[in-house]
């Protein structure tokens, strides 16, 4: 595994963040007049960036009111929802050994970067990452390539040897586009059915499968 980079996503790769996400979402959507939305719902909605993603849930077609709604679910988020997030089971040992065996490791996400730092940094799981970069951090996020790209640049590799590892349509499209293998988990948006469907290059059913196929 020497010379071979990996490059996370984050919410429903590495951590299980759907009921903080929840939680956050609905409050915010209450706040601002919107009902609530159901759990398949927000599934669907965060394939999208912030912003867009409050503007599907709510059908609001103003943008400045979706930003409104972004920045107060950020900062509930950041003050109450990190500590509704857990890691899935093997995340930090897989990490610790990937690393261990020297392969370098990254993280992008299409979620606020200063939030998925401190949600890293909270778990403990921050150690093990070279980068770490969210939405506000690249030009265009998933499924462009460019989070990608700048996070293959960050580890020194040039994307053929890398890996990006998600658990969304948007991922694997990202991956594609920027030149890197992917992967995609069970366990996050999609179900084993689909990710079948989809054909990417690794189908992940634990983290230990990432350690033994690679």
């Amino acid at each position: 595994m020497k010379n071979t980079g990996i490059i996370f996503d984050h919410d429903g790769t590495l951590v299980n963040s759907i009921g903080a996400v929840a939680a956050m979402t609905n409050k915010t959507l209450i706040e601002f007049g919107f009902p609530e939305c159901n759990l398949e719902q927000l599934k669907h909605g965060m394939v999208y960036p912030t912003v867009e993603r409050f503007m599907f849930h709510s059908g609001e077609k103003q943008r400045n009111k979706s930003e409104q709604m972004a920045n107060l679910f950020y900062e509930l988020l950041e003050n109450e929802g990190i500590k509704l997030m857990t890691l899935y089971p093997g995340v930090m040992e897989s990490l610790s050994k990937l690393v261990s065996n020297g392969v370098a490791v990254g993280m992008v996400s299409n979620n606020k970067g200063q939030l998925i730092r401190k949600a890293a940094a909270y778990l403990n799981y921050n150690q093990y990452l070279t980068v770490i970069i969210g939405e506000e951090d690249t030009k265009k996020t998933k499924p462009a390539p460019d989070g990608l790209l700048q996070a293959c640049a960050g580890l020194g590799l040039p994307p053929e040897d890398c890996w990006y590892i998600g658990d969304a349509v948007c991922d694997m499209e990202a991956a594609q586009a920027a030149g890197l293998k992917s992967g995609l988990v069970t366990w996050g948006t999609h179900s084993v059915e689909e990710i079948t469907k989809l054909n990417p290059d690794m189908i992940i059913r634990s983290m230990k499968d990432l350690l033994i196929n690679l």
